[in-house]
């Protein structure tokens, strides 16, 4: 095992040693070849808007991933280049952003954008880290997670920015924890324009996008307009899983005078994807019969027992279809009951206003809208004992009590032996903020101040069906409930287990079928301000700020809370205080050194907070866990000549990181629980080799550990790395990138008697090629992703732990896997 993992663990150093072995003798001979930047360029540091400073050297302009010498933390920008002609044009944000160092990503296994991905940053997880478009932060309202394939399709933003760091003051979110990725939007271009591209791949995929500038409008003020409408759809890599999706995206910019200007920006997304919200993956093993001692973590088709999902399905197990599933051990799991329809806007009015030639306005007015409504069976990995045409033996709802619908505590509802239960998922909220920033320039530096505030409201609700009864009544199909068939009574689950404490907020039962029906919302102001100070002619910049934020998070819910099930109206305050202190040294006009010491904090999720709540007899207790936090130490230089482009960098990050119960007071859950440390080398290159080919290097190798059991953090790589290179010649482009990602622990705790409770899952990779060809106004391209097919496990769902011999069940373990080849053709017309 120790042998593998420094093999696995090798890709990264070579990315690394790559990286400095090749920059080394490239930046003496480059140094000569670059000009020093103007003043102007050394005013506008990289910030969470469109402010990039970056070179325009041969390698900043051919390489998909770059860096800025004025950056003051670890830092890549992702160019439009990359998105253009390096990645799958169905992929989405997360996947493009896990190109960069420290960064890996899961999804579901079907397909490059065709399910949600998730990205972890240096082993922060989603939700430990703040994403913005053009910078203004999003995310989900329970807690600041994410969804790829929500809002932002790729043609909607021209470059994404990795910050490796909690960032400046005007590096805005909840999640100043780990990190940022900062979208920033397409912008119209000057002259009237535009592409049709079609495309059409594996699994009868296809994506259909229309992009138009205006061109300036002069009687307009100098208007601009760029739209995109997209339509993508697959039938899955997955079976059972297809899914489409609807996007447009319409930004205008217009000059009002000589000294503002004025953009507005929407979006809106409407998706339908055919997959249970809570699958963990496919079987294996469904008896005790022949089973290694422990889950294994790579399994193949003729590994697993015939009468699993993936011995019967193959490794492509995901749903079935209806007629499918009536004869299957798991008729929960066909596809019309399980489905996930989503809908999304996002609005932005955006004002730069040069007051005077010292003081510049920025002001961002926005609100966006996100709803998912899902309809899920139970268990849809649970295979029956029985099974007819119509029934499963191991499923059972339960119907009301004939006299009381609202059973109240007094007596359970009656068992249906054999109908399959389900239930319906919301999850929907509105935000409504504005950004104000103002910077004032002065002889020794640009001072910069301002406030942020948003307001939100989130209404999440879950009820129980006996799904076998709804469907037959016509009231539930394929992206289909009908709500008045559904809601009038005979239908319901009366499942939910009723005590002294699951009252309404006017003191009646909770009816016995509602799991919850949640009100939410928070008011949140922060006030954020920096001084940059330009020291040593300007080849120092150094900049000290702070961010003060104050979050009241509320429950106004008369029915029932998530958790708890009970009427809640309540609330809570969390003001932290944030400092940082960066600073960027231009040793040569080529060549920065940079520093940065820096606060994160992390507002708690509201299943940690207002969720978790005790009561005795009707008295609630809404906890106030101990926010998150962490103090980061980092380092770096930055290089950037006219073939060479070169970062690397150190870190240090010391963090509470991780929630859970304390047994010695029960329903207290704490937020703050074992501190955690963060470590880590990184390093990024992109040389050119020779006319038209670039190559590319990047790599971390870290650790992220629990201080007190001093075990590694679950899901947390040991290294990654990108390997790769982009060819231009003429009309013809090519590139190959392989990502890296290294071994990782499913589970990683200790317990109470020292038992080590740990599984581990060994590393693997992906690469993409992408080619095309130019002719006229046509482009014709192709990609290639997973290039050599290789289908390991990237997260495993694990069956109950065995402490008696540290090992977990096969039975009852889910796996999934990384995606199957996926080749893609296009063809573009350009006008």
């Amino acid at each position: 095992m120790q042998r593998l993992r420094l093999r696995h663990a090798a890709f990264a150093g070579t990315a690394i040693v790559l990286c400095l072995g090749i920059a080394a003798p490239a930046l003496a001979e480059d140094a000569p070849a670059t000009a020093a930047p103007s003043a102007a360029g050394a005013d506008n540091t990289v910030r969470n808007n469109d402010e990039i400073v970056v070179s325009a050297t041969r390698v900043n302009k051919e390489t998909p991933i770059t860096s800025s010498l004025h950056t003051a933390e670890p830092q890549s920008i992702i160019t439009r280049t990359i998105i253009e002609d390096s990645v799958s044009k169905t992929t989405d944000f997360m996947s493009i952003a896990a190109l960069s160092p420290g960064a890996s990503t899961t999804n579901l296994g079907n397909g490059p954008g065709f399910g949600d991905a998730k990205l972890t940053l240096r082993g922060f997880s989603d939700g430990h880290y703040n994403i913005t478009i053009d910078g203004i932060p999003f995310g989900d309202s329970n807690d600041p997670t994410h969804h790829s394939t929500a809002y932002f399709p790729d043609g909607t933003y021209d470059r994404i920015i990795v910050d490796r760091g909690p960032g400046y003051a005007t590096d805005l979110g909840q999640a100043s924890y780990g990190g940022n990725v900062h979208l920033i939007s397409r912008t119209p271009d000057d002259n009237f324009g535009g592409e049709f591209i079609g495309l059409y791949g594996s699994y009868n995929s296809s994506l259909e996008r229309f992009t138009i500038n205006s061109g300036k409008i002069a009687k307009l003020g100098d208007l601009k307009i760029i739209a995109v409408g997209e339509h993508k759809k697959t039938d899955g890599a997955l079976t059972g899983l297809p899914g489409e999706w609807y996007n447009g995206f319409i930004k205008g910019e217009a000059n009002l005078g000589s000294n503002a200007k004025l953009t507005l920006l929407s979006t809106y997304n409407h998706s339908i994807l055919y997959q249970p919200d809570s699958s963990s993956g496919a079987s294996c093993f469904v008896n005790e019969a022949g089973t290694p001692a422990n889950a294994p973590s790579k399994v193949s088709a003729s590994d697993c027992q015939p009468g699993s999902q993936i011995g019967t399905y193959g490794l492509n197990y995901a749903a079935l279809t209806p007629a499918q599933a009536a004869t299957s051990a798991w008729p929960a799991a066909r596809n019309d009951w399980n489905w996930q329809d989503k809908a999304t806007d996002f609005e932005i009015a955006r004002l730069q206003w040069d007051i005077t030639p010292w003081l510049h306005l920025d002001n961002k007015t926005y609100t966006y809208f996100y709803k998912n409504f899902t309809f899920e069976a139970d268990n849809v990995g649970t295979p029956c004992t029985t099974v007819t045409a119509t029934t499963c033996g191991n499923q059972t709802t339960y119907a009301a009590q004939a006299v009381n619908p609202h059973t109240g505590f007094l007596a359970p509802a009656s068992p249906v032996a054999g109908d399959i239960p389900g239930h319906s998922k919301l999850n929907q909220y509105r935000q409504i903020g504005d950004v104000l920033e103002l910077d004032a320039k002065t002889g020794i530096g640009t001072a910069k101040a301002g406030f942020w505030y948003e307001h939100s409201r989130s209404h999440r609700l879950g009820y129980d069906y006996d799904l076998t009864l709804l469907s037959a009544a016509g009231g539930l199909g394929a992206d289909y409930l009908n709500f008045a068939i559904a809601n009038s009574g005979p239908y319901w689950n009366y499942n939910k287990k009723d005590g002294a404490t699951n009252i309404e907020s006017n003191g009646t039962p909770v009816p016995l079928y509602l799991s919850y029906d949640e009100h939410t919302g928070w008011e949140q102001y922060q006030g954020f301000g920096e001084f940059e100070f330009k020291l040593l002619n300007d080849t120092l910049t150094v900049t000290p700020g702070v961010k003060v934020q104050s979050f009241t998070r509320s429950s106004a819910t008369p029915l029932a809370t998530q958790s708890a099930r009970e009427g809640l109206f309540a609330s809570e305050t969390y003001k932290p205080t944030l400092p940082y202190f960066t600073a960027n040294y231009l040793i040569r006009p080529n060549l920065s050194i940079y520093a940065q010491y820096a606060k994160g904090f992390l507002i708690p999720a509201l299943s940690a907070s207002l969720e978790a709540v005790t009561s005795t007899g009707g008295n609630l207790l809404p906890q106030t866990p101990t926010p998150t936090r962490t103090t980061n130490y980092q380092a770096g230089l930055v290089f950037s000549g006219e073939r060479v482009n070169f970062d690397g960098d150190v870190y240090y990050v010391q963090a509470s990181n991780s929630t859970y119960t304390d047994p010695s007071q029960p329903g207290i859950v704490i937020q703050s629980g074992n501190p955690a440390t963060y470590s880590g080398v990184e390093a990024q290159l992109s040389v050119v080799l020779i006319k038209g080919l670039t190559a590319i290097a990047n790599g971390q190798i870290g650790k992220a550990s629990d201080d007190v059991t001093h075990l590694w953090l679950p899901s947390v790589p040991n290294y990654n790395a990108l390997l790769g290179a982009v060819y231009r010649s003429g009309d013809f482009k090519l590139s190959y990138l392989h990502k890296f990602t290294g071994h990782q622990y499913a589970k990683s705790l200790v317990y109470a008697a020292g038992v080590n409770e740990s599984y581990e899952l060994p590393g693997y990779s992906t690469g993409t090629a992408v080619a095309s060809y130019t002719w006229q106004q046509f482009t014709l391209g192709a990609s290639v992703d997973n290039v050599f097919n290789s289908r390991p496990t990237t997260s495993i769902g694990l069956g109950a732990y065995r402490p008696a011999n540290n090992t977990f069940d096969p039975v009852g373990t889910y796996y999934t896997f990384q995606s199957p080849r996926t080749v893609q053709v296009s063809i573009k017309y350009k006008f």
